[in-house]
């Protein structure tokens, strides 16, 4: 039983292919125009029927050895060296034949020897080079010394030896930069095979389907779980095909043309049981647009979403019921020490109560703000002129420790009540934790490119770093007296206004900053 040939040995046995069909073409020409020329060119020829007996022999063997290359696909390095040894064996006749090399018989030389260094290993080549080099210096020294040659061409014999070594050479280095490419194209399709199954094994493993189209409505790309939602059989995953013969009912839904990116729908196909919340992305490629359908169970979404507003409505309860606890309890301590006690310590009580129920009202207040979702109208407000009216009316008891630095034609839009009660909780908690040392905090106020920044700064110890993911959490405050909602709500009321709060580290203080979109004036 004949052994399967290797990679290398494929590859070899396709460019022999070639090159014995070149030899063959190169000698069937060769045998022609000798024939059709010689009347006119016998004078160039020292052995003429030598010529024409090698070249005729020569057109049988090459006829010979591609009909063997090309039935016979085992032992084909063996074969390859058989090729090989008929061609320096013919092309030396042939030069013997024309009393020494000439241009085409040399050419032909060099480029047997380029094509033995490619297809052959480096031993088996040098031996060939060997060969065609002895045969083509030494064959005139003999016929010299039998009187049927002179040595009359053995400068150009030698300057053609000393080619097949030159060309052995650069046929060698090609080979090596032919193998360090091909060793590169090879580890990089072993990597590149192996991120396709690991993004296939990540397909079929997520819950979440995925179905991508071309231009054509056609699907590119579509995992089990998008086939499960759709109603469709599984084999269609691995395979390219029309969305129409599959799935008509999401096909007669889409309006390809008019699909946006980010756009969301849902639908219902009696082919599924489902009913399919779809989300669209666009997929831009080189020299492809590529349509990305997120697929998911509508039902499930809907119960992930309550479930996560119980988890949120639990986390809120838990809070607001942690933070009354604390003055409920001294409270009720004071109540209680409120019997027996002199005049000056009820009085003392009375106020530790009144604070404490202050406290309380607060929490409160703040919690009814959090959640009553109070509608949003945005209008445009000129900074210049809002932030001093702002700190003149509703900051006027901490006006002197504030310094306003604001540029010019500085227009937002934004809601007018909630901007106002974002500045002052910033501005408020910017004082509150101001050192004592620095007289004043900064509100800096300045244009930049299409955006418009408020940077609310103090000089104090600045926020901790264990404290800065969890600034903008509710009920998160560093304060036993503070509610933990101000920074909360200030957050909030920027994303319902399309603005962004950020806590800005600085070498000294804290600083916090408002980015709104600046308005068209």
């Amino acid at each position: 039983m004949s052994q399967r040939p290797n990679l290398s040995e494929l590859n070899q046995y396709h460019l022999g292919i070639w090159y014995s069909a070149y030899r063959f073409i190169i000698s069937s020409c060769l045998l022609i125009i000798f024939l059709f020329t010689y009347n006119q060119l016998n004078n160039q020829y020292q052995y003429p029927k030598l010529y024409l007996y090698v070249l005729t022999i020569y057109v049988i063997v090459n006829s010979l050895q591609f009909f063997a290359l090309n039935k016979i696909k085992t032992a084909i390095p063996k074969q390859m060296i058989l090729i090989f040894f008929a061609d320096v064996t013919a092309l030396s006749l042939l030069t013997l034949a024309l009393d020494g090399p000439n241009l085409h018989i040399s050419l032909l030389f060099v480029i047997t020897i380029f094509a033995a260094s490619i297809l052959l290993d480096a031993r088996k080549a040098l031996v060939i080079t060997l060969i065609a080099v002895i045969s083509v210096i030494y064959q005139l020294f003999l016929g010299s010394i039998l009187d049927f040659a002179s040595l009359r061409n053995i400068g150009n014999s030698a300057l053609l030896a000393f080619l097949f070594f030159v060309v052995y050479g650069c046929g060698q280095i090609a080979v090596r930069r032919f193998q360090i490419l091909e060793n590169l194209n090879f580890s990089q399709s072993i990597e590149l095979h192996q991120l396709q199954n690991i993004n296939r094994y990540i397909l079929e493993q997520i819950e979440t389907g995925y179905l991508v189209l071309d231009e054509n409505c056609h699907v590119v790309l579509s995992n089990p779980a998008a086939c499960h939602l759709l109603g469709i059989s599984a084999a269609y995953s691995a395979d390219k095909y029309p969305l129409y013969m599959t799935q008509p009912d999401l096909f007669e839904l889409l309006k390809f043309e008019d699909l946006k990116d980010g756009e969301k729908f849902q639908f219902e196909s009696q082919q599924s049981l489902y009913h399919i919340h779809v989300h669209v992305k666009k997929l831009i490629v080189p020299h492809q647009l590529l349509t990305l359908l997120v697929l998911q169970d509508a039902q499930k979404l809907n119960q992930q979403v309550q479930q996560l507003k119980l988890a949120a409505l639990g986390q809120l309860s838990a809070s607001i019921a942690h933070e009354i606890r604390n003055p409920l309890a001294a409270i009720v301590q004071a109540n209680e020490l409120q019997n027996g006690s002199g005049p000056a310590q009820q009085q003392m009580l009375s106020k530790m109560i009144s604070k404490q129920a202050q406290r309380i009202d607060s929490i409160v207040q703040d919690t009814l703000n959090m959640v009553k979702n109070r509608e949003t109208h945005a209008v445009q407000l000129c900074l210049n002129r809002f932030i001093p009216q702002l700190i003149q009316e509703d900051l006027a008891d901490v006006q002197k420790k504030i310094q306003l630095n604001i540029q010019k034609d500085c227009l937002i839009s934004f809601d007018e009540a909630q901007l106002r009660q974002v500045l002052i909780n910033l501005i408020r908690n910017a004082i509150r934790h101001n050192d004592a040392d620095a007289p004043f905090i900064e509100l800096n106020i300045y244009p930049h490119e299409k955006i418009i920044r408020l940077d609310v700064r103090d000089f104090g110890r600045g926020v901790a770093v264990q404290h800065r993911t969890s600034l903008f959490q509710p009920f998160f405050s560093t304060e036993i007296t503070g509610t933990g909602l101000g920074l909360y709500l200030a957050h909030s009321f920027c994303e319902a206004n399309q603005a962004q709060l950020a806590y800005v580290e600085q070498q000294r203080g804290a600083c916090f900053r408002l980015i709104c979109q600046r308005a068209a004036i």
